[in-house]
């Protein structure tokens, strides 16, 4: 992962995930994991914030279409699935047991994925802005 000085002194080595601001499935998984990450190990970023395009257009991604769910924990970078499990994985028991899927041919994982997030906004729908984190909640927004 490349990102430039600029970047990481903003991330400042936290662990945190890049979602798309107006899909409401991406919504979904932050407020699941505002829920269930009791340790608060991520932080978030929304990808249509000035960070995420930047660290998007860094990574080499488009940053006109945002469907690859980016999870960086201890400075490594997961996407697709393999970002779900490491999440997952992280947040701990229960859901730590889901991380199995992990196994699977990354093959296999980047088409069910890309079945899903080619269509997320017809199958769950898309919100007219970004997400506004609350008060509550907005220590763990970079950048937003």
């Amino acid at each position: 992962m490349h990102l430039s000085e600029d970047v990481l002194h903003q991330i400042d080595n936290r662990d945190f995930i890049i979602f798309d601001g107006v899909c409401v499935l991406c919504n979904g998984w932050v407020k699941f994991v505002l829920r269930f990450d009791k340790r608060e190990n991520f932080s978030f970023v929304i990808a249509q914030s000035e960070l995420g395009e930047t660290i998007y257009e860094q990574l080499g991604l488009k940053s006109d279409d945002y469907d690859t769910f980016i999870i960086v924990r201890d400075g490594e970078m997961y996407t697709k699935l393999d970002g779900v499990f490491a999440l997952l994985s992280a947040i701990g028991w229960p859901w730590k047991i889901v991380s199995v899927g992990k196994i699977l041919p990354k093959g296999l994982k980047d088409w069910m994925y890309d079945r899903v997030a080619k269509n997320r906004y017809t199958l769950f729908g898309k919100r007219d802005t970004c997400m506004m984190p609350t008060p509550e909640v907005k220590a763990r927004f970079i950048g937003a």
